[in-house]
């Protein structure tokens, strides 16, 4: 099997340290507070509450693992793309993407990053990765080795996010797309086709031989090993590997929140819906602007949302508040940094 090299791989001492240690997270505030104040338990042990965790995946990805290792069903993360750029919003940081020009420092945080949520993906779970031209190719390597070459396990799709914006390239072609990776942990995973597919329409398909009945209704044909097969204008047809339909955000979208490389919330819905059902639990540890929290939460699934950055988590908290059917959560951090400041 081909392997991915890099100075300093080996899960360094400090890691090994780390899991047998794992950093204890602390709930600071319940949402909303009047259920904590009307219980003689705490919401956790009364039912579950979705979780909002403020730290760096170093220490967080650990600390879940004493209670969610093998439990996550769905896995969806937009980390850093080491674009060696730093993001803002106002004149607030997001997050620094720098490195200092160290590709090896990136490709170990991003192998550590990789294998902490492998433990924590479920039998049955879905891993999308969503990274750009930098990097993706490192990824997948890592990817493969990481998930292994069992059956029908690992690999599933690279999925391009095409995408019109920004200006346009005079020494190339102009980079207008990402790609978002998908793995799952074994043969056995949720993918449903039937809950993203669009109409299949009456306009022209490829060579495909279009008939129109008595009624006015429209049929494809289209002949392949000896057999023919006739699709109708009303079958659903799931959208292929390249998602040219959905729209990057503009700077005035009513859907943007300020926070530097926010996703359209369409990107997710089609991710969830596809790759879980609802009640499963779904986990971002760089949840940034909070497009996975909140579009798991509308679409019924339970979630763990986490970032390192203070901003990120200020944004997700208010994104997710304004929903008038909140669903109950619970912002923790970790007990070992408790800020002498609100978040």
């Amino acid at each position: 099997m081909a392997e991915l090299v890099w100075r300093g791989k080996a899960t360094t001492e400090r890691e090994q340290t780390r899991a047998s240690y794992p950093a204890h997270l602390v709930t600071t505030t319940y949402y909303p507070p009047q259920v904590q104040e009307t219980s003689t338990h705490t919401p956790e042990e009364a039912h579950w509450y979705n979780r909002l965790i403020w730290g760096d995946r170093e220490q967080i990805l650990p600390a879940l693992r004493q209670e969610f290792e093998a439990a996550i069903n769905l896995i969806y993360i937009d980390p850093p793309f080491m674009t060696g750029r730093s993001f803002s919003a106002g004149n607030a940081l997001a997050y620094n993407d720098t490195w200092q020009n160290d590709l090896d420092t990136y490709l170990q945080w991003l192998y550590e990053t990789l294998t902490q949520l492998y433990q924590l993906l479920a039998p049955d779970g879905s891993l999308y990765i969503h990274l750009d031209w930098r990097v993706v190719h490192y990824a997948k390597v890592m990817l493969d080795e990481i998930f292994g070459q069992r059956q029908k396990a690992g690999f599933k799709n690279e999925i391009i996010w095409h995408y019109q914006s920004g200006g346009r390239a005079q020494q190339g072609y102009a980079r207008k797309h990402d790609t978002i990776l998908l793995y799952t942990k074994s043969e056995h995973y949720c993918f449903r086709a039937e809950r993203i597919s669009s109409r299949r329409g009456t306009h022209k398909r490829n060579h495909m031989r279009k008939e129109v009945d008595a009624d006015g209704h429209i049929t494809w044909t289209i002949r392949s090993g000896g057999r023919l097969y006739t699709y109708h204008e009303d079958s659903p047809m799931s959208p292929a590997d390249v998602w040219s339909d959905i729209s990057h955000l503009h700077q005035r979208d009513p859907e943007r929140t300020g926070y530097a490389t926010q996703k359209p919330a369409a990107l997710l819905e089609r991710i969830i819906l596809a790759s879980s059902e609802e009640h499963d639990l779904v986990l971002d540890c760089f949840c940034g602007s909070g497009v996975t929290p909140t579009v798991a939460e509308q679409l019924g699934r339970r979630w763990i949302a986490c970032d390192k950055s203070e901003l990120a988590i200020g944004v997700t908290q208010q994104r997710l508040l304004r929903n008038e059917r909140c669903q109950p959560f619970a912002l923790q951090r970790l007990a070992e940094h408790i800020p002498t400041r609100n978040i």
